[in-house]
């Protein structure tokens, strides 16, 4: 599937350079039409492009550095996933984890990695599995373990799956010195769902807080943080939510790998994926029993991040995952000051934020609904905007900053030039034409040199704030599907989000990705599961117009956006 999975394991800087082409893609806005179908129409007057740039300190992370390969010693390649670090008594550090041969088969990971050091930095020497799944107990996988000291013994935490994903189970095994673990006789601790996983434990007052990863209901529902309260670590109360996201689906969502830490009278929630595979928001609240999804401080380039306070009070955070190539670290920053820099297009049909850096992006498309502007983009998925996934599906190569932003004399065209593509020899130029009815965008691939692995896909995503996703042939869809349709159409009872294609634009029609449960579609001229090259050259990635209609469901309308793009009729 296209469901964001891996990146390979972090680069040092390769050179980028500006090449020179075109892809188009188009946005027209339908402000107000007569019916269901109509054409787009241009409103005259109101038209403005302002540019801004807004400082911001957020928590961020330094270099990564790889401090453990547990395919050293092996034949084949092997991974680390959700982990946990620990330091023992003797001063050993201590890791335990998920741990499997590549590819990943996340139903079979039987095992805890476990890995010593006499520094958080290394050298790392891998021991004997810390503990196999047990099926008389019902453990049809290991997941997510978590070690915390309390009272001179050990307490690991963890997800040891079932036949029933609505009930899942949450586990607990003990040791006196890390390396000799036995079963709790009262597991599973609690089951819950869906495919409940990924436990971490505070000390919060007088009680033990279990965060963990689920959906709000045991079958499926919103992504959420769930809690449980202890006094002991053995007996656990009822399941209530920490974070609540508006995403929704089964296993997989934007939730996993809570970590929560108290740091300058905040709490500060770690989870993701978020923004593609290798990606962890962060969120900060006073009550670390409620954090809301509009305290977002911060985004680091992590998968099943974990945070590490070092003997010297330094702070550090882990990333780990499939074909990430073991553990990396890296340090951690509680106030970075960041630079956000683009233009806002205001017209009477649709407001549009353009961010040319930290990052390239679409960052929001508001439209008027009922008396008021509703925003149609978030980030949730990934964000709008071209990206690569080199090593495995998903955006292990998003885009960085723009290095020269132009415009032109009356702003009307914006043109965000050598926008590096994570640590590939990849650039993309991205040119903006505004009007007050609609935005016409340009996008152009150059591969400049060998990209670092095969290249599984490439393309453009569109994330909406939206529940429904489909195209021409289905009004819903899931997953991965074949070709270009004619058009894709994302959308509620109140509005429709349509992309029409123009045919034979783009140097390849692989594949398209659904996801209803983000409001996202990403469309995907390369994608090859196992990956291909990806030789240098120049590549048309596809045109496409995107419009709105104030109707549910407006096939009318997509088809009119079609017709009009592809000069028929």
């Amino acid at each position: 599937m296209s469901v964001p999975v891996a990146r390979t394991r972090p680069a040092s800087g390769v050179p980028m350079r500006l090449a020179a082409g075109l892809v188009a893609v188009a946005i027209a806005v339908l402000g107000a039409p007569a019916g269901a179908g109509a054409h787009p129409a241009a409103p005259a007057g109101g038209f403005t492009v302002t540019d801004f740039s807004t400082t911001s300190h957020v928590v961020a992370a330094g270099t990564f550095t790889n401090i453990y390969d547990p395919s050293v010693g092996e034949t084949s390649p092997w991974y680390i996933n959700d982990h946990t670090i620990i330091r023992g008594p003797d001063g050993t550090w201590h890791l335990f984890g998920i741990t499997h041969q590549e590819p990943a088969d996340p139903e079979n990971e039987v095992d805890f990695a476990h890995a010593t050091a006499p520094s958080l930095h290394g050298p790392w020497t891998k021991q004997p599995f810390a503990l196999a799944v047990d099926p008389t107990r019902g453990e049809s996988h290991l997941w997510a373990p978590h070690v915390i000291e309390s009272g001179g013994l050990y307490y690991m935490f963890y997800a040891g799956g079932g036949p029933d994903h609505s009930q899942s189970e949450i586990s607990l095994a003990i040791s006196p010195d890390l390396w000799h673990w036995t079963r709790y006789n009262g597991d599973p601790l609690f089951r819950d769902g869906f495919d409940a996983r990924d436990p971490y434990i505070a000390r919060i007052g007088k009680q033990w807080v279990m965060y963990y990863d689920a959906t709000s209901q045991p079958a499926g529902g919103n992504h959420v943080v769930a809690y449980r309260t202890s006094t002991d670590l053995l007996h656990w109360g009822p399941s209530r939510f920490a974070f609540t996201d508006p995403s929704t689906g089964t296993s997989g969502g934007p939730t996993e790998s809570p970590f929560v830490v108290h740091y300058q009278n905040y709490y500060y929630l770690f989870i993701g994926p978020r923004g593609g595979y290798v990606g962890t928001d962060v969120f900060r609240s006073r009550d670390p029993l409620h954090f809301d999804p509009s305290e977002l401080v911060g985004h680091i380039a992590s998968h099943a991040l974990e945070v590490v306070a070092d003997t010297d009070g330094s702070w550090w955070v882990t990333s780990a995952g499939w074909e990430q190539g073991g553990v990396w670290l890296a340090p951690l920053d509680w106030s970075r000051t960041v630079v956000t820099a683009g233009y806002r297009i205001s017209t009477p049909s649709y407001r549009a934020t353009v961010q040319t850096s930290p990052r390239a992006a679409l960052a929001s498309m508001q439209v008027p609904v009922g008396g008021s502007w509703r925003e149609l983009l978030d980030a949730q998925f990934r964000g709008t905007l071209p990206y690569s996934g080199i090593g495995g599906f998903g955006a292990t190569d998003p885009p960085g900053a723009a290095a020269t932003v132009s415009t032109s004399a009356d702003r009307r065209t914006i043109t965000l030039s050598g926008i590096p593509v994570g640590t590939q020899p990849v650039t993309v130029d991205w040119r903006l034409d505004a009007s007050t009815g609609w935005l016409d965008q340009s996008f152009t691939w150059h591969v400049t040199g060998a990209v670092h692995a095969p290249a599984w896909e490439v393309g453009w995503s569109l994330d909406t704030t939206l529940p429904r996703v489909g195209d021409d042939t289905a009004a819903s869809r899931s997953g991965d599907v074949a070709g270009f349709p004619r058009w894709t159409l994302a959308g509620d009872a109140s509005v429709s989000l349509v992309a029409a294609y123009r045919q034979g634009s783009a140097w390849a029609t692989a594949n398209r990705w659904y996801d209803p449960g983000d409001g996202a579609i990403s469309w995907q001229p390369l994608w090859a599961n196992g990956g291909t090259a990806w030789p240098v050259g120049d590549y048309p990635g596809g045109t496409w117009r995107l419009g709105v209609s104030p109707h549910p469901a407006d096939t009318a309308f997509a088809e009119a956006l079609y017709a009009g793009l592809n000069a028929i009729g």
